[in-house]
C-alpha cells in the first residue's frame, strides 16, 4: 500500500472495534509501513497514559460553596453588577436610540422657504445699441446682477432682449 492510514482508522484498531477483514487489512499495511507503525505505537502509548489517569475528586465543601456563590450572584442587582465599560456602552446606545427617535419625529423640510421673485427688469437698448448704465465693452458687469443670474434660463430664451433692435423690429 502506498497510502498511509488515516487518523480515524487507528483508534478503532487500537480499541479492537474493527471487523476481522478490516483488522487484517490494517495489519498487512502496518507490516509494510514503518511510518504507520510508529504512529500506532505513539497512539498506543498515549492511550496507555490516559488509561492510568484518575479524575480528581472535588473537595467535600465544593458543592456547598458553588451553590452559595450562585445564590449570591443571583441576588446582586444587575445594573450595578455590570462592568463600567458595559454600563457606558449601554448608556451610549440608549442616547443614540433616543436621538434617532427625536430626529425621525421632526418633519422633513422641503427646501428653502420660497422667495418672492420680482420679474426681471427689461432693459431697452439705447439708440446707440448699448445697454443703459453700462459702458461699452462692460457686458460682463451685467453678470453681477443677481436678477439676471437667477433668471438666466428664462432670459436665454429671449435673447432678442439683449440684441439691438433693427428698424423693422421697432415698428412692431
Amino acid at each position: 500500500m502506498s497510502e498511509h492510514l488515516r487518523e480515524e482508522e487507528f483508534i478503532p484498531y487500537l480499541d479492537a472495534r474493527l471487523s476481522d477483514t478490516e483488522r487484517r487489512r490494517l495489519d498487512l499495511h502496518l507490516a509494510d509501513c514503518a511510518a504507520c507503525r510508529a504512529r500506532r505505537d505513539e497512539l498506543r502509548a498515549l492511550l496507555g497514559v490516559l488509561g492510568e489517569w484518575e479524575a480528581v475528586e472535588p473537595s467535600p465543601g465544593f458543592d456547598a460553596a458553588l451553590q452559595a456563590r450562585l445564590e449570591e450572584e443571583a441576588q446582586r442587582p444587575v445594573w450595578f453588577g455590570l462592568r463600567p465599560a458595559y454600563a457606558v456602552a449601554l448608556a451610549g446606545a440608549v442616547v443614540a436610540v433616543i436621538g434617532l427617535l427625536l430626529w425621525r419625529s421632526v418633519p422633513p423640510t422641503t427646501g428653502p422657504p420660497p422667495v418672492a421673485q420680482t420679474p426681471p427688469e427689461v432693459v431697452e437698448p439705447a439708440p446707440g445699441g448699448e445697454t443703459p448704465g453700462l459702458q461699452a465693452g462692460d457686458e460682463l458687469a451685467a453678470l453681477d446682477n443677481p436678477v439676471l443670474l437667477e433668471n438666466y434660463e428664462l432670459l436665454e430664451e429671449f435673447d432678442i432682449l439683449f440684441e439691438p433692435a433693427g428698424k423693422e423690429e421697432k415698428k412692431l
